[in-house]
């Protein structure tokens, strides 16, 4: 986006680069978006508000029309659609409803991955694009490529989706980066106009009790970061009795999945509401809560949300999306499994696509004995005492691991208190799985810094 390309040059001096985000953070909004962004910014973010309270007919209506313009562009510019849809005799004219979408068949993460090119529009040279990369359960990169036009409509998105919890541009705020950088250099902190910038690789040790400090001197508006990175901290505040915070309006998470008691803990310690947001590298699919509810409500504007039912009782929701027609995505499979999924909120009204819960990735189950699939992990567990924190890892069929980051005040009782906790949680499975708690000073992470609750090792879909 827009920030990143005032960093980038000028990235090679620490000082140079501090003075242009202060420059960037003090433009106003308007010449920020205009000239940074794109002018489309302002295209979509008037359209997103127009249509805040569209009827479930006139959504439709938007989204069959936007469906059958990027299958046309498909067919007629992006290599693998192409081939696609003549294999299997699809002609995009033909698109009456989007049940008809249900005639191509599912994109899978694997098939991008061998070859991202594929699927970007022969017209457009790659070096005029953004190229990002993100991880994904099978520990090799997913490549995706996005224009600027992209990127100023999920800007455009994100700005409208924040509205709800009441976040505005310009005011205090805390936000925790993957891997905040200075002049080229990793750091643990910096600020630059109104934004505390802390890194995600140095929550742990004695840093996490600076970091709290550091917040609470800033005194933010709204602090921002991953759900599992905030509950670290939010994890010791409440073990070490840190009173909540004065003055902050919302903490909001991102890029992963928000489960209960993760929003109960962060909104214990820092004593302001929780508000979750979806988003993913890909830019095929965005979602809030929103004002009345925690329930997630995909943008109906930003793609069409199918879910498609998976194992154990869960749905994945499957994507296709409107706004990168540099390399689209139609029928992907996010790996994201739902649960309560409706087209309405009737607590405020929107006609989107919404769900109760989020359960997790589809590689977030583990696996018994005899190779059956245990769900629902994330919605049994709760705070277990003087624990930082905690992650379930896998390596073998019915036998699993329980990671615990200690505090200094575990004693064998607490230790008492967890294996008798697995112990009901896991009694369901009758016997499918034995757990068996581990102690390490540090959790496995991604490479942007996050914690998955399970560090899945095996590759379900072949058992």
């Amino acid at each position: 986006m827009a920030l990143g390309t005032v960093r980038k040059l000028f990235a090679s001096s620490a000082a140079a680069e501090r003075i242009s985000l202060d420059l960037y953070e003090w433009l106003p909004l308007y010449i920020r978006h205009r000239f940074l962004v794109g002018p489309s910014f302002f295209k979509w973010l008037s359209l997103i508000r127009e249509a805040e309270h569209w009827d479930r007919d006139r959504i439709q209506t938007y989204q069959i029309r936007k469906t059958r313009e990027l299958l046309r562009h498909a067919m007629q510019h992006v290599p693998y659609y192409r081939e696609l849809f003549r294999n299997i005799g699809f002609k995009p004219e033909r698109l009456q409803s989007l049940d008809d979408l249900k005639i191509i068949p599912p994109l899978s993460k694997t098939t991008v991955q061998d070859n991202p090119t594929a699927f970007v529009d022969e017209r457009v040279p790659l070096k005029s694009l953004s190229r990002k990369t993100t991880g994904g359960s099978s520990g090799i990169p997913l490549t995706i490529y996005r224009s600027r036009e992209n990127e100023a409509a999920f800007l455009a998105f994100r700005t409208n989706i924040l509205e709800r919890a009441g976040y505005k541009l310009k005011r205090r705020e805390v936000s925790l980066w993957p891997d905040a950088k200075l002049g080229g250099r990793r750091v643990p902190v910096f600020r630059y106009g109104r934004k505390l910038i802390l890194s995600t690789g140095f929550v742990t040790g004695d840093w996490i009790r600076k970091y709290l400090d550091m917040i609470r001197d800033f005194r933010p508006e709204y602090v921002l970061g991953y759900p599992s990175v905030l509950a670290v901290l939010a994890a010791y505040a409440a073990h070490n009795d840190i009173m909540p915070y004065d003055g902050i309006k919302a903490v909001i998470t991102y890029s992963e999945n928000l489960y209960e008691q993760q929003r109960e803990l962060l909104q214990r310690s820092f004593g302001c509401p929780v508000f979750s947001m979806y988003a993913m590298t890909e830019r095929a699919a965005i979602g809030g809560s929103c004002e009345f509810s925690t329930r997630m409500h995909f943008h109906p504007l930003y793609g069409v949300m199918e879910f498609v039912d998976w194992q154990v009782g869960c749905k994945e929701a499957v994507v296709t999306g409107f706004t990168n027609y540099e390399m689209p995505l139609i029928r992907y499979r996010t790996g994201d499994l739902v649960q309560g999924d409706e087209g309405h909120c009737p607590a405020c009204g929107r006609h989107h696509p919404v769900v109760s819960s989020i359960e997790g990735r589809t590689h977030s189950y583990l696996v018994g004995k005899n190779s059956e699939l245990i769900p629902g992990i994330t919605s049994w567990l709760g705070t277990f005492p003087n624990v930082l924190e905690y992650q379930f890892i896998q390596r073998q069929k019915g036998i699993a691991y329980l990671n615990i980051v200690p505090t200094e005040r575990f004693s064998k009782s607490d230790l008492t208190v967890v294996k008798e906790e697995l112990k009901r949680m896991f009694a369901m499975t009758e016997g499918a799985v034995e757990i068996e708690p581990a102690f390490t000073e540090h959790l496995e992470r991604t490479a942007s810094g996050k914690i998955n609750m399970v560090e899945q090792k095996l590759d379900i879909f072949s058992l």
